[in-house]
């Protein structure tokens, strides 16, 4: 069996927003349905696709695959930064991150943020509307125990959202965390140059296509 063909397969779900019943998947992969029933099942085993109701399948993540392909419906997109501690800052990172995302056609229905007691102290009057992943100030100068901390929520989101995730601020293990939890999972990473106001792509959609190793539609 031709590994080629478990790409089309995963290309089929990607493209209906990770979901889709066994008929939609032959008709977009082009797949007989002996050589699809042996592909669902060969990504099963893999971990990347699951089954839901009789004869419907979705990927187990949402990110990256409905990133790299065009997705219909549009699956909803999640923020997951971090925040440092007001210092003389006017506007605290993620606040800058998720407007300049905007401008790029990302807009978050979900935001995560994980940073220090300490650092949402310092932002409170703002009110921000943020769902907090909190590390002690000691946590945050370890970066196991930044990913440990982040892992379990990052996971939930990746399920059924397309996940951006932002190592603009707070400490040096903090960022690197956020870069290794991005390598393994194949999320979109970014970066902001305050300076100049730019977002930066540490792991755009094009570097995850050719990760994935598939050919976009």
């Amino acid at each position: 069996m031709k590994p080629k063909n478990s790409g089309k397969v995963i290309q089929a779900l990607a493209s209906r927003g990770g979901t889709a019943n066994f008929s939609d998947i032959e008709r977009a992969s082009g797949l007989k349905a002996g050589i699809l029933t042996y592909h669902l099942d060969r990504l099963r085993s893999l971990g990347i696709v699951e089954s839901e109701v009789k004869g419907t399948y979705r990927l187990r993540y949402r990110t990256p695959l409905c990133f790299a392909f065009e997705s219909r419906p549009k699956t909803p997109w999640a923020y997951l930064g971090l925040m440092g501690r007001k210092e003389q800052r006017e506007t605290p990172e993620p606040k800058d991150a998720l407007e300049l995302l905007k401008r790029e056609g990302i807009t978050s229905k979900l935001i995560y943020v994980v940073t220090s007691p300490e650092a949402v102290s310092d932002w409170k009057h703002l009110r921000l509307p943020y769902e907090w992943i909190l590390c002690y100030e000691d946590e945050m100068i370890e970066m196991d125990a930044v990913r440990n901390k982040v892992q379990p929520q990052l996971e939930v989101l990746l399920r059924d959202h397309l996940v951006v995730m932002d190592c603009t601020s707070s400490t040096k293990p903090a960022t690197i965390a956020f870069y290794q939890l991005a390598q393994t999972y194949l999320i979109p990473l970014v970066y902001v140059q305050e300076a100049r106001r730019r977002l930066k792509w540490l792991v755009s959609k094009e570097d995850i296509i050719r990760q994935v190793g598939l050919k976009p539609s």
